[in-house]
């Protein structure tokens, strides 16, 4: 026959003291944490797994706000000041990519942080439509791969121009981070 013990109040309490604590802390951890909302199962199309519904950034997180970025030149041979001297579409964008990624390193940010991404996107001269693949192509190869799995929420538009002549693509991006409770 089994018998049950029964735990005096004395005992309940001091277990309460050492269990209560301790969910508080596991709430408050995952609280800290930033959180990604990927776009619904039913948007099928291809480009919305590009990026996120929703991202939530709680309070203690620290947020980096780039300017706008744009490429460098690719073609020093070209005339300067044309899409020629800074490539195509795919081109600039892993320009700016790549400009990021350094700009983030140098503040302690990795591309994963990124929860954020405007990109404005001129129409190609030579087609004379923007190049929305050739901006997804190079953006794929820093987002949502199995080495860097996060993807931003992100907005890409069609402008008429950007101030420098010749640039077709400029990025602008908010990164946050949540500090390590051992960096506190």
């Amino acid at each position: 026959m089994r018998t049950a013990r029964l735990l005096s109040c004395s005992s309940i309490a001091a277990l309460a003291t050492l269990v209560v604590p301790a969910l508080c802390i596991a709430n408050a951890n995952a609280a800290e944490q930033i959180v990604r909302h990927r776009n619904p199962a039913h948007m099928t199309e291809p480009w919305a797994r590009e990026f996120a519904e929703v991202i939530e950034i709680p309070a203690n997180a620290q947020l980096l706000v780039l300017s706008g970025v744009g490429p460098t030149v690719a073609n020093a041979s070209a005339p300067p000041d044309t899409a020629a001297s800074y490539g195509d579409t795919a081109t600039q964008t892993r320009s700016v990519l790549g400009q990021i990624e350094r700009i983030l390193q140098d503040r302690g940010y990795r591309m994963g942080d990124i929860v954020s991404m405007q990109a404005l996107i001129v129409a190609d001269p030579a087609t004379g439509k923007p190049d929305f693949t050739g901006f997804s192509s190079a953006y794929k190869q820093y987002f949502g791969t199995d080495k860097q799995p996060n993807v931003p929420v992100r907005t890409r538009a069609e402008v008429l121009r950007l101030v420098p002549p010749g640039w077709l693509v400029e990025v602008t991006v908010m990164a946050s981070r949540v500090p390590s409770r051992r960096a506190r």
